[in-house]
């Protein structure tokens, strides 16, 4: 950045912060590009307010590199396309017109649509089309301990996260509490295995054959000890528990009525016009 340039910056940034921007044509220009120039005040709504006049000079310096590249750019463009090619005006009022409708869309949208999905709607969607939601890997359920190898009674932990007895559970989870850095305690939930085990030392090339063979895990690496119980598994490539898919299921739902929404509404101002007489058809 030249000597003038900079002085230029700093004027501009003591301009805007004493609010006295000077207008044009009395406007020394920052740049210009074949006949078009850039002014400070062109970039006045750009600059944030309170700034140092560093920052500002950096800022400066950005937006006019940006103007000078995006002109030299768009003059080229000016040069090369032939008329029919920098005819643009029917492309520029076919997007006008379609961000307009979109933006009534989603306002008529935001104001009406039920939002609101119940249990027995999504129940009813995941039992008519539960054939899209095939697992692509075994889910389990399970009792899950990470507990630092340093932490006392491991031997009863041990004996605890394989039981199902509830004053065990009772005892692991109060033990947990104290001592565990990440713990699971029967939650009802279901977890894809390959990720519950992701980061564990345990290497398993084959997760549904594993899971054949094995319920129980204790592994350790050179700061924890992992305890994994198995209570309840659903293999690969069977319908997925409705408790997994729930949340995709709603927002299916909500797509769903989202699209009949539209419709509705565009047959709805469509009928409309046509009665009113503001729809004719030749």
């Amino acid at each position: 950045m030249t000597g003038k340039y900079i002085l230029l910056a700093i004027l501009l940034f003591s301009m805007i912060s004493c609010g006295k921007l000077p207008k044009k044509p009395e406007e020394k220009p920052l740049a210009k590009v074949y006949d078009t120039y850039l002014y400070p005040s062109d970039l006045e709504s750009k600059i944030p307010k309170g700034i140092s006049s560093e920052d500002s000079i950096h800022i400066v310096r950005r937006l006019v590199e940006e103007w000078t590249r995006e002109r030299v750019l768009l003059k080229r463009a000016e040069q090369y396309l032939s008329f029919d090619q920098k005819n643009v005006d029917k492309q520029i009022e076919e997007y006008r017109l379609s961000l307009l409708t979109f933006k009534y869309k989603q306002i008529l949208l935001a104001q009406n649509l039920d939002t609101i999905v119940r249990d027995e709607e999504m129940q009813k969607y995941y039992q008519d089309y539960s054939s899209n939601y095939i697992l692509d890997g075994d889910v389990v359920k399970v009792t899950f301990i990470k507990v630092p190898l340093i932490a006392p009674q491991l031997n009863e932990v041990r004996q605890w996260y394989r039981s199902n007895n509830l004053e065990d559970l009772d005892l692991l989870e109060k033990y947990c509490l104290n001592y565990a850095d990440r713990y699971i305690i029967k939650d009802n939930k279901w977890y894809k295995f390959t990720e519950l085990i992701e980061g564990l030392p345990l290497k398993v090339d084959n997760p549904g054959r594993f899971l054949n063979y094995t319920t129980n895990i204790d592994v350790r690496d050179s700061i924890f000890n992992y305890f994994i119980h198995i209570y309840e598994r659903i293999p690969e490539s069977q319908i997925s528990p409705f408790e997994l898919v729930k949340d995709d299921i709603r927002t299916v739902i909500l797509n769903k009525r989202k699209i009949e929404f539209i419709q509705d509404l565009e047959n709805s101002v469509y009928k409309d016009g046509l009665s009113r007489n503001q729809v004719e058809i030749y």
